[in-house]
């Protein structure tokens, strides 16, 4: 679709063609240019330029500067507009367009698209808060089947035992899920250092790697600082390390690494998951069976809505190397000063 100022031109043009040709007409008939009483070429053109040309052209230069200036006025506010739609939309925010400086014309589809948002945000913050009350009604009945687990022989129940703490887990991360919302970001985030989050995660995940026959390393790479809820992200980054040492064969290395920039990196052995692959993985309600380890990908998708609820994203480190990476949007004049190895 053409956009409104060469669509006003082309309508500008179109009647002045139109209004022109109306005006020769009226010009040939009243000075009888079509009769034998005919007028000289150069009083015929003198007429047809004072009496057709001149108003028409005066009327078009002035309609179009005033079209023009209103298009450009209303251009500027819908501009202004999108403006705040685009900051809102990158901190997942739900935003309401205000209609009072608008166009009458433009008003009714502005209501509609807010209300649509603002049902959209209602929905969005009912989904949020039945997670959490689900996770939160889920913990009591783990907790008792935990405790009943540990009167049994460990021998019966090492592997049930193994399932109910990922199974905690796993309501754990839904519970930072609920809580990784704009209004809890605005309200606790506070600046997360990448390469302090990502030492701890190391320093406590290192013994079960070691436990399973792999090694857990840290690296950074010129890293920046970025607000969020540090726990949710490091809940995040856990998820990626547990998934990386799943992908990982026996002997291999999996590395943790802070940077460049607004990013941490679980780099595995693995065969690596491409970008198709992990949109799957992504997608609520996907089972799968294709995750490293053959684990749940839902761990994956809380991981990445963490990130996203945090204006980041998580990402294939294919096809440079194998494992995946949480980008944060860059905080200005946040650059953490290098770290040893």
């Amino acid at each position: 679709m053409q956009s409104i100022r060469s669509r006003l031109l082309a309508g500008l043009a179109i009647s002045g063609l139109i209004g022109g040709s109306v005006l020769v007409l009226l010009v040939t008939q009243q000075y009888g240019l079509l009769t034998g009483h005919h007028l000289s070429t150069t009083q015929t053109l003198h007429e047809i330029f004072d009496h057709v040309v001149l108003p028409v052209g005066v009327f078009l230069t002035l309609f179009g500067i005033g079209a023009f200036l209103v298009v450009r006025d209303l251009e500027r506010k819908l501009r202004a507009t999108a403006r705040q739609v685009s900051l809102a939309a990158g901190s997942l925010q739900a935003y309401q367009a205000p209609v009072e400086n608008l166009p009458t014309e433009l008003r009714p589809y502005v209501t509609a698209v807010n209300d649509l948002i603002l049902q959209l945000s209602r929905h969005a913050e009912r989904q949020e808060a039945f997670a959490a009350d689900a996770a939160h009604e889920l913990k009591t009945p783990l907790a008792l089947l935990a405790l009943e687990l540990d009167k049994l022989p460990e021998h019966d129940t090492r592997r049930l035992q193994e399932y109910l703490t990922a199974l905690s887990d796993m309501i754990d991360q839904l519970l930072l899920l609920a809580r990784s919302n704009v209004t809890e970001i605005a309200k606790d985030s506070r600046m997360i250092d990448p390469v302090d989050l990502g030492r701890r995660i190391v320093e406590d995940m290192a013994p079960a790697a070691i436990g399973s026959g792999r090694s857990l390393s840290f690296e950074t790479h010129d890293p920046s600082s970025f607000p969020g809820l540090e726990e949710a992200v490091g809940a995040a980054v856990r998820t990626l390390v547990t998934n990386a040492l799943r992908a990982t064969p026996e002997g291999g290395n999996v590395s943790v690494i802070a940077g460049p920039g607004a990013c941490i990196t679980v780099s595995d052995g693995g065969s690596g998951l491409d970008a198709a692959t992990l949109k799957k993985l992504k997608a609520r309600g996907v089972r799968a069976d294709i995750a490293p380890g053959g684990a749940a990908g839902l761990g994956l998708a809380i991981a990445d809505r963490i990130a996203e609820s945090h204006g980041g994203e998580l990402q294939t480190c294919l096809p440079e190397t194998t494992g995946l990476k949480l980008i944060f949007p860059e905080h200005p004049g946040r650059t953490m000063p290098a770290a040893a190895e």
